[in-house]
């Protein structure tokens, strides 16, 4: 009979990762709905979510306590199944609110909110990890931490999987967050069958039948989805593994969007037209187009009032190109060649020549926009340029008045353009628009109009001044500064200087919060003993090289949304591995070996821009790319879960304060790394740079461990 309570605790253990994967997947999607996608809001929700899970491992350590143990781990089990489905539905339908249409959201907007949304479930999922760890070393009368972990870990890796290769193409997020409750419910279920409790067994499947009913009756996400979208008509929503779209309705005019944010809206024609004929315009005889993004909401239009051959219109998303086709007409020339591929990826396995090329993205104001502004990324489109190729792009308009980040935001464009094409002009309208070419460029935009004879509604002499137009473009070329820094994609400074420009929105004095977030961090580190401090840099790193990681893989291979899931999934796979093996191998733990560990953390750091940089020059084999990834990815996973597993062993303490400490210190170090690295440090410093701080910070760390090696002798 104790095989088969300890056989329930262990796949309740397994359902607690399975359940914390899938639902930290869903909460950021549903975090990024409110917040816009801003990586600084990302690492924000990453922290607070590891911050919280720490603090409630470290309120296990008192669960000891508890009496009738089976019964609150039934009620805790309970509670963690409809939680997650709870959050999602409140933060919905507070969502208007909390945060009133229109409002920009800062930096203690997203802590805040993410503290309270998420408090509940983590800490209760950090609770329940300490409870187990208490649970069974006693009755295993032995140290189980580690195989705790070990489950816990196995269980994230199902979760993940599940997801990313199921839930994700044929789920909503509620439907996903169901599957969460049946699976909790289970474990609460088989907690009650293995210790005869009939009242909560009856209890249970009561709510199990109720939640069926309910789910069954009632379109839960069309209900909140409707909130989220009031006076519009909702035509159309599903979650993609790019994104959440949804598509609404005011009066004629069709809106689409992805998690929340506006990506356009049909019959705009001023910001088509501005789009599409600044670059246009520039070339003799355009026959080959290559059209990155926009055709949807009406550029592939706009092309197709020259005589080209061809427009190559890229999209990575194949569903919002099916919501084009469904309800615009805009896709429907032969002449438009849809590509549903990564722009970059597609350059470089390329061998067609365009004359003009349009990039109708979003403005480089994350680490993923800002791949397809850097010196590599120009350098690999002018490849598939013809000798007199234009391109065009538009960035935030800065109207009669230049900020000191928009001008450092111009500046870095205009000096990353000039190290390709000869010649550059800046046209100013809704936005900036960079024209870049090695032939002649002209401002009078509405005599080559007249002169190509081109039917505008909006670009033309009717409702544009071409010596307005110089003027304004002489003011914004006087405030280039000519020594600024060069975009690269290793080292992200336009996006540094985008975040800059977020942030002087609001009022916030940012250096108090840094000092007094460096001060609660420095008191935090000095209370750590010496093997709970490795923990914490280790965190650090495996948080860090995480991120790098991913934003690395987009940079070289290409759009990376479909990969995070897999990719935190190999990481867990990783840890799980690495545990295992120790558990396993190791028969005498000892500090030496726990230093070995931390020494191969701080090398893979170091050594880690190398193998990247050499990953970016080798980058036109997707499998060799991969097949490294994976290779990267599960190492610093081992090297973590190892380092995990032997510190619970080596620290002298009873098993509720090892369990809470040591799961509390890895937890704030890869809340520290996840939240300052992609929003800091990684745009500030760069990758080398970064991946060095980590190794210094492991190698430090390290050396006070040796100093006080003796004290974890037996």
């Amino acid at each position: 009979m104790k095989i088969t309570k300890q056989a329930g605790l262990f796949y309740a253990v397994l359902a607690l990762g399975f359940s914390s994967v899938v639902s930290q997947i869903i909460f950021i999607r549903e975090f990024l709905n409110v917040f816009y996608g801003n990586e600084l809001i990302f690492g924000i929700i990453l922290a607070s979510w590891m911050v919280l899970t720490a603090g409630g491992a470290y309120l296990g350590k008192f669960s000891g306590r508890i009496r009738r143990r089976e019964r609150y781990l039934i009620i805790l089990q309970i509670i963690t199944a409809f939680l997650p489905l709870l959050t999602v539905f409140l933060l919905r339908w507070l969502r208007e609110i909390i945060f009133p249409e229109g409002i920009m959201l800062g930096i203690p907007d997203g802590i805040l909110t993410s503290l309270v949304f998420l408090a509940p479930y983590c800490i209760i999922s950090g609770f329940l990890f300490t409870f187990f760890c208490i649970l069974l070393s006693e009755r295993l009368k032995g140290n189980q931490i580690s195989r705790v972990y070990y489950f816990d870990t196995i269980g994230s890796i199902i979760g993940g999987f599940v997801f990313n290769f199921i839930l994700v193409f044929f789920l909503n997020s509620l439907q996903s967050l169901y599957i969460l409750l049946f699976v909790n419910i289970s474990a609460g279920l088989v907690i009650s069958i293995i210790n005869k409790r009939k009242k909560a067994t009856i209890l249970l499947i009561t709510l199990i039948a109720g939640f069926l009913v309910l789910t069954i009756s009632y379109d839960l996400e069309k209900y909140t989805k409707e909130r989220q979208f009031k006076n519009q008509e909702l035509v159309y929503y599903k979650d993609t593994p790019y994104g959440n779209l949804v598509v609404t309705k005011t009066s004629k005019q069709l809106n689409f969007f992805d998690n929340s944010v506006l990506l356009f809206s049909t019959e705009n024609t001023p910001d088509n037209e501005e789009s599409v004929h600044y670059g246009m315009l520039q070339h003799k005889k355009p026959r080959k187009v290559l059209l990155i993004s926009g055709g949807v909401n009406g550029l592939a239009k706009e092309v197709l009032k020259y005589p080209v051959d061809t427009i190559d219109y890229l999209e990575i998303n194949p569903v919002l190109v099916e919501l084009g086709k469904k309800y615009t007409t805009n896709l429907v020339s032969p002449k438009i060649r849809i590509i549903n591929q990564d722009a970059r990826l597609f350059l470089k396995q390329s061998k067609e020549k365009y004359d003009v090329a349009i990039i109708a993205l979003p403005e480089p104001t994350t680490a993923q926009m800002n791949r397809f502004y850097t010196l590599e990324f120009y350098n690999e489109l002018k490849k598939n340029l013809n000798d007199d190729g234009v391109i065009s792009f538009g960035l935030l308009a800065t109207d009669d008045y230049i900020s000191p980040e928009a001008r450092s935001i111009n500046s870095v464009m205009f000096n990353t353009l000039n190290n390709v094409f000869k010649n550059i002009i800046i046209i100013p309208g809704d936005r900036n628009y960079f024209i870049a070419s090695d032939s002649p460029l002209r401002a009078d935009i509405t005599n080559l109009v007249e002169e190509k004879k081109i039917n505008n509604i909006y670009v033309n002499k009717f409702y544009l001044d071409d010596n307005n137009i110089h003027d304004r473009m002489q003011y914004i070329m006087k405030n280039i500064d000519k020594d600024s820094e060069i975009n690269h994609d290793f080292r992200p400074v336009v996006y540094f200087h985008q975040l800059k420009f977020w942030l002087s929105h609001f009022k916030t004095n940012y250096y108090f919060l840094f000092i007094v977030f460096a001060l609660l961090l420095l008191i935090f580190l000095a209370r750590l003993n010496p093997v709970n401090l490795c923990l914490f840099t280790g965190g650090f790193a495996a948080s860090s090289i995480e991120v790098i990681l991913l934003i690395t893989f987009q940079i070289i291979y290409g759009y990376v949304f479909q990969m995070i899931g897999i990719i935190i999934m190999l990481f867990m796979a990783g840890l799980a591995i690495g545990s295992f093996y120790i558990n396993k191998k190791t028969k005498i733990y000892t500090v030496e070996k726990y230093l070995k560990i931390q020494g191969g953390i701080a090398t893979y750091s170091i050594i880690l821009p190398f193998i990247l940089l050499l990953l970016n020059y080798a980058g036109k084999n997707p499998f060799i790319i991969q097949a490294a990834y994976m290779i990267l990815i599960l190492i610093i996973g081992g090297l973590t879960g190892m380092a995990y597993s032997i510190s619970s062993k080596i620290i002298k303490k009873n098993i509720p304060a090892v369990a809470a400490e040591s799961y509390g210190a890895d937890l704030f170090g890869s809340a520290v790394g996840a939240l300052i690295i992609s929003a800091f440090l990684l745009p500030l410093l760069g990758i080398f740079e970064v991946c060095f701080l980590i190794g210094i910070l492991n190698i430090f760390s390290g050396i006070i461990l040796y100093t006080k090696r003796k004290k974890y002798h037996a």
